[in-house]
């Protein structure tokens, strides 16, 4: 087992986190922590960086050093961006961090920030073609994604916090000084004709982008907490766009969702929003919670663990079976094999659901980790494998799927009405979703009973399916006594029926 640390120090926050790598390969985030540091504040004059800032950027990578002597980690990796990288005295900057915390601060161009802010979205987000910003306080980074693969990238010298400076003079943005602002933001980004009507789904990761996640869930009362993967259709942008640039700071802070912290800076920051919103001609932004500091991360994990490969191929089933490793071996067998048995009845099935290839994943994940509740508590263990489920680090399906996945854990288990009308993540389904999800989780359900003595016996199954009926017969080796997983399966034809309209019909064949 290894621990290791990541520092990304910004132009407004320093970032730092600890993963945790297991003997098999599996990882969690144990720690992390964020400064509030304006390292970029008031540096423009003279495009130094201040001793006032720098003060406060070590005071936080001291606590940070220590933090990580602390928890036992092994190895630090910490980089700094563009405050430290657009500096003049940057270099001084960096050997005073050597001198005073021992750390080796390594400043990254704009396109190793972007490749990092790459790989932090690419493996824990589900599309293929999109424009990523990371939109910092001195800078922010785009990129053209196609294929999963970055086609361009740049950095524009424009961020939250210098745009702010550099425009507002005041206690609060006049119109004339946003008008300006504004040009010089279409300005900058105009130069960049790969973005020109891209048609593409803006991913925005950084704080600014995760403060308009916020806004609009407590807009909406949405019922789950996470920001990673959420969606905000561009009308809605607007509308919290104009809520912001209509009031002064001090109202400014007491938006819901808006940190206090940012509420200074989040009308620049979400100008440049606006206007890569126009310039791509996107319909919407995708919300990223991970970024360079998770990037830095795969691109660790994937020299040392993946082969030199830092991009994960199937980040749904990698991340899935990334919470499976953390479980016993019995467990994990038991977990795969039922996952193998739902895909097969899910395949044979198929007249009778009429589920589409995203569904399918969603029991594959579902059936893998339909048993993570029993980590909290045996009993009720459905109920908190639900919870789990919903606020797992799964990757590559959008909140809705994950609200799915979770119902069918809880309803294979057998949802009483009353949980089912208190299924909180169930706000996000609609009436069809609900049906269909009843119909997978008999699928998961019958899986899960043909391994209910824990011993995969099951070698094949096959199925025969006419107008009334559905005829399942069951291979299993003739040596062995198979009533316990008889007896569980039974149990199911009776919901079999109310859920799909015809009998099944069971033949267990030794061989």
């Amino acid at each position: 087992m290894e621990r290791i640390a990541f520092i990304d120090l910004g132009s407004n926050s320093v970032r730092f986190v600890i993963y945790e790598i297991s003997d098999t390969g599996s990882y969690r985030l144990i720690y992390q922590e964020k400064d509030s540091i304006r390292l970029s504040e008031n540096m423009w004059g003279r495009h130094a960086l201040t001793e006032e800032a720098m003060a406060r950027a070590l005071r936080s990578l001291q606590s940070f050093v220590h933090m990580a002597e602390a928890m036992d980690v092994d190895n630090i990796k910490a980089v700094a961006t563009a405050a430290v990288r657009l500096a003049n005295n940057g270099n001084d900057f960096i050997e005073r961090v050597k001198a005073e915390t021992g750390l080796i601060l390594e400043c990254i161009s704009g396109e190793e920030e972007a490749r990092l802010g790459f790989l932090g979205v690419i493996n824990t987000i589900g599309l293929n073609d999109f424009v990523i910003f990371d939109l910092g306080g001195a800078s922010t980074e785009v990129t053209l994604v196609k294929n999963r693969n970055i086609k361009y990238s740049t950095s524009l010298p424009i961020g939250a916090l210098t745009l702010t400076g550099t425009y507002q003079k005041g206690d609060e943005l006049t119109d004339k000084e946003y008008q300006k602002m504004v040009k010089a933001i279409k300005a900058t980004i105009s130069e960049h004709s790969w973005l020109k009507n891209a048609k593409i789904p803006l991913l925005g990761i950084g704080g600014t982008a995760r403060n308009i996640a916020k806004m609009d869930q407590r807009k909406l009362s949405y019922p789950i907490t996470k920001l990673h993967n959420y969606e905000v259709p561009y009308h809605r942008f607007i509308e919290l766009l104009d809520e912001v640039k209509s009031k002064p700071l001090a109202q400014r802070k007491k938006i819901s969702g808006l940190s206090s912290e940012r509420a200074d800076i989040i009308i620049a920051g979400m100008t440049i929003v606006q206007e890569l919103f126009n310039y791509v001609n996107s319909k919407t932004i995708v919300v990223g919670g991970s970024g360079l500091r998770e990037g830095l991360f795969y691109d660790y994990y994937g020299t040392q663990y993946l082969g030199g490969n830092p991009i994960i191929p199937d980040i749904l089933i990698h991340s899935a079976e990334n919470v499976l490793l953390g479980m016993t071996k019995h467990e994990l067998v038991h977990a795969k094999y039922i996952a193998k048995l739902a895909d097969t009845l899910f395949i044979q099935w198929k007249p009778l659901h009429k589920a589409d290839i995203n569904l399918r994943r969603c029991l594959q994940v579902a059936a893998l980790l339909h048993d993570i509740g029993k980590r909290v508590n045996y009993y009720s263990h459905a109920r908190h494998g639900c919870y789990m489920l919903v606020n797992s680090n799964l990757y590559g399906i959008s909140h809705v799927e994950q609200a799915f996945c979770a119902f069918l854990v809880m309803n294979s288990h057998g949802l009483t009405p009353k949980e089912y009308k208190n299924f909180l993540y169930g706000k996000l389904l609609d009436d069809e979703q609900r049906l269909m999800g009843q119909k997978l989780a008999i699928i998961l359900a019958i899986a899960e009973a043909l391994d209910e003595s824990h011993e995969q016996l099951i070698s094949e199954v096959r199925t025969k399916i006419n107008t009334d009926d559905v005829y399942l017969t069951i291979m299993y080796p003739k040596e062995r006594d198979i009533s316990v997983t008889e007896a569980a399966v039974n149990k199911l034809v009776k919901a079999f029926k109310k859920e799909f309209k015809r009998h099944l019909h069971i033949e267990w064949f030794p061989r």
